[in-house]
């Protein structure tokens, strides 16, 4: 027990200035009918903060049109090339091709393109919706399918999702809850937190090795 106390310590140390804002001084085990309370701060809020610690980013818009003029403005400054975006009706609403292609960018939705793979490695900025997302960790839900490639999200060193303020929930419990509702599960569903990090034995992190490593939320509404 002396070992096993020691080694959770010695992760402790290593990790603390990677945890999440608010994230408990000691290790969790959670038992079975253990749940913890909701979070008191304001979801959106708590959200932001929880994302920001990670080194993501957070812009909150009122209007679509709002969320089309800040990722042009990101492909603008980082003077991009290539956007893919997921192939569904919100991001469509959008209209980001004519802006973009303005800009010198060209836009390709996720539809029947035959090489996925190295359209999406060729592309810097890769958009997404998000499904739901938790305050407490700062996490988004991508759920995966038809129209809405993995590759998209993980292959472009930039990822951008779009979140409906209404669906940031408390707690991973909250967002379980909600996945449970469903009639049917996405093929894949999978909760993004933050900047992908990597780190070797040393314990130095390094962002953007297995996965983006510039990470941007706008949060709608």
């Amino acid at each position: 027990m002396a070992e096993r106390a020691e080694l959770l310590a010695a992760i402790r140390r290593r990790t603390r200035s990677f945890r999440p804002a608010a994230a408990p001084d000691s290790a969790w085990s959670p038992q079975r009918d253990a749940v913890p309370p909701p979070s008191a701060a304001d979801p959106i809020d708590r959200f932001t903060q929880e994302l920001e610690a990670l080194g993501g980013h957070v812009r909150r818009v009122a209007r679509e049109q709002e969320a089309r003029d800040h990722i042009v403005s990101l492909a603008t400054a980082r003077e991009v090339r290539r956007v893919l975006r997921w192939d569904v009706p919100e991001l469509e609403r959008l209209g980001l091709e004519e802006p973009l292609r303005a800009c010198g960018a060209e836009v390709l939705a996720w539809r029947g393109l035959d090489d996925f793979r190295a359209v999406a490695a060729g592309a810097e900025v890769g958009v997404s919706l998000a499904d739901w997302a938790v305050a407490d960790t700062g996490s988004v839900i991508l759920s995966h399918g038809p129209g809405r490639g993995r590759s998209a999200v993980l292959l472009p060193p930039t990822h951008v999702t779009l979140l409906e303020a209404g669906r940031i929930v408390p707690t991973i419990f909250d967002a379980y809850q909600r996945l449970a509702k469903l009639d049917e599960l996405p093929p894949n569903v999978a909760f993004h937190t933050g900047p992908s990090r990597s780190g070797d034995l040393e314990q130095i992190p390094v962002l953007g090795v297995h996965g983006p490593g510039d990470v941007h939320v706008i949060v709608l509404g």
